[in-house]
């Protein structure tokens, strides 16, 4: 069942970040940089509000006693912040291929970093599933005919992220919310900084301008949970997999509902990876065993 739980909420939160462009295109033009801070603030304020609403206290003693622990969770939060920026930066510059690829990236690194580090060993259906997403991810660079420096850092450094919180014994919970604490010292001074040269989106639009902006916290913050939930419960090789759903997803929404033009190289990629995906969570072993149970006298 926990193994199912982790698996399920996996798949989740890369649905919920594959449709995050449908709240997206209603944002209003706004610096990157505030858009950052205030998705910072809010998850604070949102956080700190649903402890404080559920009489939660965090276990200051205990993180303070595991040191090692306490390291983890706050250089997690500057890490994410370096996959935001950079997510964002794509999107406010039209760089959609360099995130489309990143995305492609990230799952294969998560794949590495569980051999190398967390000594995970792969099923034979993991490695025909990577051999043909690496097919896949091979195809399109070579189509493309160029090395992307920015979205290998870009998947890279969101893989480090969940190597991070695969490391963390604290639940989703206490590590997003000292997460989101270590960085709004620096987004309280952008936000300041921002309301006193009179460039503040969030000062001068209207309130569904505003809304917008707080709502990006939860909005970001439910799949970056469900992340996190799912990493301490199930294999990384397991939610690198899975994370083929998010591209995909933002795939399928292009064509379908912004009304882009399918991309033939994209198409062809998308078909080995989502090959290789069903291939992974195909139970043959469910299989193996019912065909030795129909051979029993």
């Amino acid at each position: 069942m926990k193994n199912w739980m982790g698996t399920g909420s996996a798949a989740l939160s890369f649905v919920l970040w594959g449709m995050l462009p449908l709240y997206y295109q209603f944002m209003p033009e706004v610096n990157m940089w505030e858009l950052l801070s205030h998705r910072v603030l809010w998850s604070a304020v949102l956080l700190g509000g649903l402890f404080l609403l559920l009489g939660y206290r965090l276990p200051w003693a205990r993180l303070r006693s595991e040191p090692r622990q306490l390291g983890l969770i706050l250089l997690a939060g500057p890490v994410m912040s370096v996959s935001w920026c950079m997510f964002t930066w794509c999107l406010t510059t039209g760089q959609v291929l360099a995130t489309s690829l990143a995305f492609f990236m990230t799952p294969l690194f998560n794949i590495v970093f569980a051999v190398l580090f967390l000594k995970e060993r792969l099923s034979p259906q993991k490695h025909l599933a990577v051999a043909l997403a690496l097919a896949g991810l091979a195809y399109m660079l070579f189509s493309y005919g160029q090395l992307p420096w920015f979205s290998l850092i870009m998947g890279a450094n969101f893989a480090f992220y969940g190597l991070l919180k695969k490391k963390v014994h604290y639940d989703a919970g206490v590590s997003l919310y000292l997460e989101s604490l270590v960085q709004l010292p620096v987004a309280l001074l952008i936000i300041g900084w921002l309301g006193l040269h009179g460039t503040s989106q969030f000062m001068a639009g209207d309130w569904a301008d505003k809304l917008l902006l707080m709502g990006s916290a939860p909005a970001t913050l439910l799949p970056v949970g469900l992340f996190c939930y799912a990493v301490a419960r199930t294999r990384m090789s397991t939610v690198g997999l899975l994370q083929y759903i998010e591209p995909s997803l933002a795939f399928l929404l292009a064509i379908f509902w912004f009304g882009e033009t399918a991309d033939p190289v994209k198409s062809v990629g998308f078909a080995f990876v989502w090959a290789g995906l069903l291939i992974s969570l195909l139970p043959l072993h469910l299989l193996k065993r019912s065909r030795v149970e129909w051979h029993k006298p």
